[in-house]
């Protein structure tokens, strides 16, 4: 049987109706649009529905998390889907807030399809971008219907008698196979040979970009396993080229513009490919910006096809693909590329773990890292959005049975559920003043068990120091325990500065004593990171960003933002604006 396709009518999603039939792109023009008065056709347009985008990614989330809570209620076969606090001998003191329950949801038929679907929407709405800005010259080479679904065969029901599926043609050939023979067919039976330019890339992936995925994973698998998984998957493999280009890209970026001066935008992957005179683009061009976009389109190819097989679709290497897609658009969050797509991904890799039941104790270690890295691009995004966070797994362990490292990724989730509390006003602008500011107080107490429990490898390491500096060196060991926290002073600013409060002059007094601790911690922590700790750099951006906003006197300021300004660099974080809305909060 042949499935039609699903990315067949995704150049169709905007514009007149007599465009969208013809599938040419629309200017939109009213009351007549330039491609029909040019034919001399009869303009119309579909009348206005609800699919209004305003505060779209917020209920987005919400009805997500909704999905999933009335799934895990119905099905009663996990300890996630009746824990329902962070210590289970403790339930007055739950980082839930209770007011999720009530929400109205519709169940949705969510699969590996659906997520590659998505990708495969965004990636056709890009190229076609970069073609209309193209002025009549030659466009970007690249053919939009391979990353169509549309000639390949559906899946066989995998029922329990079930054992085999059709291959498609392209792959390997058009015979079924049985899954005892042959496990992973998607997979080479020998490692990928790597060409001089890709192993490039690829050790740069492992110096550089798995350390930052691994910094809350001792058991390194981004940096360790995922590599050799990729070797013999090629789909992993394009994907993890993609995003050490992309990030090599921003660093050449930066370079660039202290160099030069020029704009940060004429080299990002949002903009065309670059040119020759004639315009057309360069047939050998070799820039990390370009071979990121060619690497993550071979991805999408390859997952067009492979998602035939039901084996891959539950496997760690679509886990693995799923995180490194989200990463490379963490990446390219300052290009006009994203137009929200890392939003869309995220929830797309929220998808993919769903369907397998991934959550942050899974007994696989490498599940059990892609679970808490998405997570942990979930709460920047949520944060940035000011939208809940997609998660509604609960932990089932209590603080007091975790060793050292599972107290920092406990710290990562308890951090999710303050970014979720900040989006109160959007999701629940009904709530009542005190019961936000009892979920408040949950959330603070919650902070403070975790660091109350927290072992002497969570204190810093002491030194003498003569530094005049506002804000004095402060050196933790290991790095995910520094990590865990920034990340605990991340979510003690976000609660405390969403958290309404009745309590007059001193609360107030005692709300910024709070604030200004956190200040120092966190600032003190990210100058005691050094040129070659782009892991602990990324965090330190989003920890500065968030408890920066409390700094009213102007040395401090000016302190922070220098700071800042190294941190980026060093972590080459995809930081658009964040200096210059610092510098406006401030003027409030």
């Amino acid at each position: 049987r042949i499935r039609p396709s699903r990315a067949r009518g995704l150049r169709t999603s905007t514009g007149c109706l007599t465009c969208r039939k013809r599938r040419v792109k629309c200017d939109e023009g009213k009351p007549r649009c330039v491609q029909c008065s040019k034919s001399d056709r009869d303009c119309r347009y579909a009348q206005p529905n609800d699919s209004d985008q305003v505060d779209r990614d917020v209920f987005e989330a919400a009805e997500l998390r909704e999905i999933a809570v009335r799934e895990a209620s119905c099905s009663g076969d996990s300890p996630s889907a009746t824990q329902g606090t962070v210590d289970t001998e403790n339930p007055q003191h739950s980082v839930e807030g209770g007011y999720a329950d009530t929400l109205p949801v519709s169940l949705l038929n969510i699969s590996p399809f659906e997520w590659y679907d998505l990708l495969a929407q965004d990636a056709i709405s890009q190229i076609q971008r970069w073609n209309d800005t193209s002025n009549g010259e030659p466009r970007w080479n690249f053919d939009e219907s391979t990353l169509s679904r549309r000639q390949s065969p559906a899946p066989i029901s995998t029922d329990a008698g079930s054992h085999s599926h059709h291959r498609h043609n392209d792959i390997l050939s058009t015979s079924l196979i049985d899954h005892g023979l042959a496990e992973k067919p998607w997979n080479t039976t020998e490692s990928i040979e790597l060409s001089p330019e890709d192993l490039g890339f690829f050790r740069y992936y492992t110096e550089i970009v798995g350390p930052i995925l691994d910094l809350f994973d001792q058991g390194r698998h981004f940096t360790n396993m995922v590599p050799h998984l990729a070797l013999r998957n090629s789909g992993l493999l394009k994907a993890i080229l993609a995003v050490a280009a992309k990030h090599m890209s921003l660093g050449l970026k930066a370079r660039q513009r202290q160099d030069d001066g020029r704009n940060s935008s004429e080299n990002s992957s949002s903009s065309p490919p670059e040119a020759t005179s004639s315009g057309r683009p360069q047939e050998r061009d070799q820039s990390p910006a370009h071979m990121a976009t060619q690497y993550y389109y071979e991805t999408l190819q390859y997952l067009s096809q492979t998602l035939l097989y039901p084996s891959y679709a539950k496997s760690h290497e679509i886990l693995a693909t799923a995180i490194m897609i989200s990463t490379y658009e963490m990446f390219d969050a300052d290009g006009t590329s994203t137009s929200g797509n890392w939003e869309r991904h995220l929830r797309g890799a929220f998808w993919i773990q769903r369907s397998q039941d991934n959550d942050g104790e899974s007994i696989d270690g490498l599940r059990r890292a892609v679970w808490w890295a998405w997570l942990r691009q979930d709460i920047w995004a949520a944060f940035r959005a000011g939208r809940p966070t997609l998660t509604i797994w609960r932990p089932w362990k209590r603080l007091e049975d975790l060793d050292s490292d599972e107290l920092a990724t406990r710290m990562v989730y308890i951090c999710a559920k303050c970014v979720e509390f900040a989006a109160l006003d959007k999701t629940s602008p009904d709530q009542d003043i005190r019961q936000r500011i009892e979920h408040g107080n949950k959330l603070l107490q919650a902070l403070e068990d975790w660091n109350r429990i927290l072992p002497s490898s969570y204190r810093p390491v002491t030194s003498a120091t003569g530094s005049q500096t506002k804000f004095q060196s402060i050196w933790f060991h290991p790095p995910n325990h520094a990590g865990a926290i920034q990340m605990y002073h991340f979510a003690k600013a976000v609660v405390l500065l969403n958290q309404p409060t009745t309590g007059g002059l001193n609360a107030y007094r005692q709300r910024q004593k709070c604030l200004n601790e956190s200040l120092h911690m966190v600032c003190g922590i990210a100058n005691a990171c050094r040129e070659g700790e782009p892991a602990m750099a990324f965090v330190n951006v989003q920890a500065i960003f968030a408890v920066g906003q409390c700094v009213q006197m102007p040395e401090k300021q000016a302190e922070l933002l220098e700071i800042l300004g190294r941190m980026l660099e060093i972590s080459k974080f995809p930081a658009s604006g964040l200096v210059e809305e610092l510098k406006s909060v401030w003027k409030e």
